[in-house]
C-alpha cells in the first residue's frame, strides 16, 4: 500500500481512520478497497461528524466515507497546484485507468 500513514482500507475502523488521520500532516486519508481501488476519501471533519452522529469508533469507514473526491490520472498531475489553491483538500489520489491508487499528492 503505498504512504500507508495517508492510506486506509475501506474495512478499517473509524478509531483506525482516526489515528491514521492523527499520524499524518494533512487532516485526511485516502481509502482503498481490497484490489486497491480509491473508493474514497475520509477527512478529521468527516470522523468528527460522524462521531456526532453516534457512529461507534468501530464503524467500518466504508459507512463513513467521502465517495465523492477527487482524483487525477497521471496525465492530469499538473491541475492538483489549482485544486490545492481553490479548495480545502489537502490530498489528492492519482489513479491508473482502473481507478488503483498509484501516488497521492500532497498540499504542502
Amino acid at each position: 500500500m503505498l504512504k500507508s500513514k495517508l492510506v486506509i482500507r475501506d474495512t478499517d475502523t473509524l478509531e483506525e481512520a482516526m489515528v491514521a488521520i492523527d499520524n499524518n500532516f494533512y487532516r485526511s486519508v485516502i481509502v482503498l478497497n481490497e484490489n486497491d481501488v480509491v473508493v474514497g476519501t475520509l477527512s478529521d471533519g468527516d470522523a468528527r461528524k460522524s462521531m456526532l452522529d453516534h457512529r461507534l469508533l468501530s464503524t467500518p469507514v466504508h459507512r463513513v466515507m467521502n465517495t465523492n473526491f477527487i482524483a487525477l490520472t497521471v496525465a492530469e498531475r499538473e491541475k492538483a497546484k489549482a485544486i490545492f489553491q481553490k479548495t480545502h483538500y489537502f490530498l489528492i489520489p492519482v489513479i491508473d485507468e482502473h481507478g488503483r491508487l498509484v501516488d497521492v499528492l500532497t498540499a504542502y
